[in-house]
């Protein structure tokens, strides 16, 4: 799992992919100023072999309980935290903001097999597409 706090953070992702698509991000934002995770909220990049268990301590969330009622994904009245999940080709992009502020975290969940399978059917099940790009 990489944390991004930073620039060099970013810099430092080994995909071209998933680099482009965080500076997307940041650009989205219209930030004025370099990128700050204590302002704006990491970037958690998950890896083919992250347990659910380590990011979950990494971003202090369940994923896949519902904080205020304590309901597991999978029961029908489970409500998921995130504000957005995205589809991308790779991965899902799950934006968390735990606190109702402005700042939030931002997960990136790879499409492996080698990832938690229900936080899979998670994010399939609640992931809107990527508009493709002219």
């Amino acid at each position: 799992m990489r944390i991004i706090l930073d620039q060099a953070g970013i810099d430092a992702l080994p995909d071209p992919v998933q680099r482009a698509l965080i500076i997307q991000r940041l650009a989205e934002r219209e930030l004025d100023e370099a990128f700050d995770a204590e302002l704006h909220g990491p970037f958690v990049v998950m890896e083919p072999g992250d347990t659910l268990t380590s990011v979950e301590a990494a971003t202090g969330i369940a994923l896949l309980r519902d904080p205020v009622t304590g309901v597991e994904y999978g029961d029908p009245t489970f409500s998921p935290i995130f504000e957005y999940v995205g589809a991308h080709a790779h991965c899902y992009e799950l934006v968390l903001i735990p606190g109702g502020g402005d700042d939030g975290v931002t997960v990136f969940v790879p499409r492996h097999p080698a990832v938690e399978p229900r936080l899979l059917q998670l994010c399939a099940a609640y992931a809107v597409p990527e508009p493709a790009t002219p």
